[in-house]
């Protein structure tokens, strides 16, 4: 256990020290506290913007109350 003495994912999932050359933590290996076994966990980038247009004449939603 004291290999995964980095920080703490979701109050469940405690990650390793992060290697002094690597920038972004991509995939790893992590204890998890609730199950006693080791997991491997992935990073899944996620979009940072989002796209959105207006419906309706008015600029509501069809199905929203007035």
């Amino acid at each position: 256990m004291d290999e995964y003495a980095g920080r703490v994912l979701a109050d469940r999932y405690r990650l390793p020290l992060p290697p002094a050359d690597e920038y972004e933590l991509v995939e790893t290996r992590a204890f998890d506290t609730y199950s006693g076994q080791e997991v491997h966990l992935r990073q899944i980038p996620l979009p940072e913007t989002v796209e959105a247009e207006v419906v309706g004449d008015d600029g509501r939603y069809p199905g929203a109350a007035p």
